[in-house]
């Protein structure tokens, strides 16, 4: 993960840790997602980890009729964060709860980072609705109607005050295990050194809010959207596209739908997909390339031939969907993570990894308060030291901690995102691995 963007998710933990800010992830995007800018939400986003947003290289304001233009945003506080990602540890000791340093290391940036929040006030957005009509004809619109794409508005911004140089450096001296993993191979040198430059009013993170179209011209931006409504589709009826409850059986529902797809693939489709997977795990930009390489070849209507995957074993839209999406909960955990899910999946640990997560979200998904809470004795019964170390470490990197004692758990709402990435990367590789 670059600097910049452990710096934008970092600071959307700090400034809204159970909310919908959205950190960007790539620097060079900064400009495309300033206040009415357009963008389409990625083909396979989902709330419980994380919508993600691409540009669209448009604004709202490129595509309505020539008017007024929009009174100043909204200022809604500016905030300062320094040594956000410093961490400067001797001898040995933990670094966070399930992570080991040896030796001397620091992470440290140059100089503290002040950032503000910019907003479109809901006033100015109704007067602009009652001044400045849809341009009909606007080729985008046209495009974006025909393929039926949802566009959503920025109407939030945090951005940089003034430039600022983080940088991030390491100990070349400094080496980081997991508690007993020297055995299991799992660790490595934390030499790094990186620097990243943001530029003065550059948008670290944002909200957006749906743009819905009625008939050629008219339009709005409703305060509160649904995953149903559709911006270029029939207004939605009383009692219609009403929020779905977040609860678990909602993300359960969601993840059995994508792993039926994947389900339909022949033995031998099963069999390839889950070697080419494990070929990129603990790879994340190798992942994250796949991500975007797989995405846009759906987009285009084109083929895409998996690294082991046979040529004459072909992929369906609904089968590579749903793969896209898989990749997307895979992207979401650390590269320690994925690591120790290839260990996993040669140790054979997935289904009782995959229980212990379900168990957990099960019993606290919508808990908001933090909290310590029986586990389950039989969810680690079965497991010998490595597994179990293997399985602390796991859910320990999401920020769970699990205790044999007792045994118990702590649990942390703000782990939620990372624990559903991880419930529904653990349910495919278990689907996959079953045949092997």
């Amino acid at each position: 993960m670059s600097v910049f963007e452990d710096v934008t998710r970092a600071l959307a933990r700090q400034l809204n840790p159970r909310g919908d800010l959205t950190p960007l992830d790539s620097l060079i995007d900064f400009k495309r997602f300033h206040l009415f800018c357009l963008v389409l939400r990625k083909r396979k986003s989902t709330l419980f980890w994380g919508a993600r947003y691409v540009q669209t290289d448009h604004t709202l304001l490129d595509v309505l009729e020539p008017g007024s233009s929009p009174s100043d945003p909204t200022d809604s506080g500016n905030f300062s964060f320094k040594n956000m990602l410093d961490l400067q540890v001797n001898g040995d000791v933990e670094v966070p709860k399930m992570m080991k340093v040896k030796g001397t290391a620091g992470l440290s940036q140059s100089s503290k980072l002040d950032v503000q929040t910019l907003s479109v006030a809901p006033s100015s957005l109704e007067n602009l609705k009652k001044e400045r009509k849809l341009s009909a004809d606007h080729s985008f619109l046209k495009e974006m109607r025909e393929l039926k794409k949802n566009l959503y508005v920025v109407t939030e911004v945090v951005e940089a005050k003034q430039k600022v140089t983080l940088e991030q450096t390491v100990n070349a001296n400094a080496i980081f295990s997991l508690p007993s993993f020297a055995p299991l191979g799992l660790q490595g040198s934390m030499k790094d050194n990186k620097a990243v430059t943001i530029p003065k009013g550059c948008v670290l993170a944002y909200r957006v809010k749906q743009l819905k179209v009625d008939g050629e011209d008219k339009w709005d931006v409703p305060h509160i959207f649904t995953d149903s409504m559709q911006t270029f589709g029939p207004s939605e009826k009383p009692g219609e596209g009403k929020l779905i409850p977040k609860g678990f059986q909602t993300l359960k529902k969601e993840v059995q739908r994508e792993t039926q797809e994947v389900e339909k693939l022949s033995p031998v489709g099963r069999s390839s997909l889950l070697t080419s997977l494990s070929h990129l795990l603990g790879k994340k930009k190798e992942l994250q390339d796949l991500e975007q390489k797989l995405e846009g070849a759906l987009e285009e209507g084109q083929e895409v031939t998996l690294e082991a995957l046979p040529k004459d074993v072909l992929l369906s839209k609904d089968a590579m969907d749903a793969i896209l999406y898989f990749l997307g909960a895979l992207t979401e955990l650390s590269e320690e993570q994925l690591m120790i899910l290839v260990k996993s999946l040669e140790n054979k640990v997935l289904p009782v990894q995959l229980k212990l997560v379900e168990s957990i979200l099960e019993q606290n998904f919508l808990q908001d308060k933090e909290g310590v809470f029986p586990l389950r004795p039989d969810l680690l019964s079965s497991l010998g030291e490595e597994e179990l170390i293997l399985t602390e470490a796991l859910v320990g990197l999401s920020g769970l901690e699990v205790q044999r004692s007792g045994p118990k758990y702590t649990w942390d709402p703000d782990t939620r995102h990372n624990l559903c990435a991880l419930y529904a990367g653990l349910s495919l590789l278990h689907l996959l691995s079953r045949d092997s």
